[in-house]
């Protein structure tokens, strides 16, 4: 089958990425409007982009024509906490991806405490295995004028607040994180189930080639 996403409505389009660009880290964003409103939604394209400089990008869509609190928060302030997911609290961050009205605290509806950050204004989930303070580099329309689009979100990571239990020394354990990820639909999953591939330690093509075939014999 070959698909021409363009001769797709919005919610094709939407079924057929999410579908099959899977499994997705969800990012449990917490932000703040000008005016000091709390908002926490999450959103699960998004994904780590570079070490050096710690870089993530986000991409919080529109619906029907309108751009998400998020969104707007983020373009006006320069500013958002990224809280990961755990199982634990995957049905407070499903919670919060209900389309409420912009005036309804969505900290209030999932029930979960806040702590200060460090060097951002937004505060992040205090019980959350590990958040990420950013800052803004870029903002990309990704659309046209024709439609309501996505945005690219492109910001750094300038604190790391990670669980004292889920780290061995400065590297995270990821059995102690238990992060959750999306899938397509309504389909979330964890992480336990995990394998291990150690990289080529050869750059000899022919030796790569026959470790290849013997893994697979």
């Amino acid at each position: 089958m070959i698909i021409d996403p363009a001769t797709l409505d919005r919610s094709a389009r939407n079924a057929l990425v999410n579908g099959l660009i899977m499994p997705r880290p969800v990012a449990w964003v917490s932000s703040l409007s000008p005016d000091g409103a709390r908002n926490l939604a999450p959103f699960s394209f998004f994904g780590a982009f570079s070490f050096d400089p710690p870089t993530i990008g986000l991409g919080p869509g529109s619906r029907r024509g309108v751009n998400k609190d998020s969104l707007r928060n983020i373009k006006a302030t320069g500013e958002f906490v990224v809280n990961l997911v755990d199982r634990r609290l995957a049905e407070a961050a499903n919670a919060c991806s209900a389309e409420f009205p912009p005036d309804v605290d969505e900290w209030d509806v999932s029930g979960v405490a806040s702590a200060p950050s460090e060097v951002v204004a937004p505060a992040r989930v205090a019980d959350a295995p590990a958040s990420l303070e950013c800052r803004v580099r870029q903002v990309l329309e990704l659309g046209d004028a024709e439609r309501a689009s996505n945005n690219l979100i492109v910001a750094w990571i300038v604190r790391v607040h990670v669980k004292d239990e889920a780290m061995d020394g400065l590297v995270p354990r990821g059995e102690a994180l238990d992060l959750v990820a999306r899938m397509g639909g309504d389909d979330w999953c964890t992480t336990r189930d995990r394998f291990t591939l150690r990289r080529p330690d050869s750059a000899d093509p022919a030796i790569v080639a026959d470790a290849l075939r013997a893994a697979r014999s």
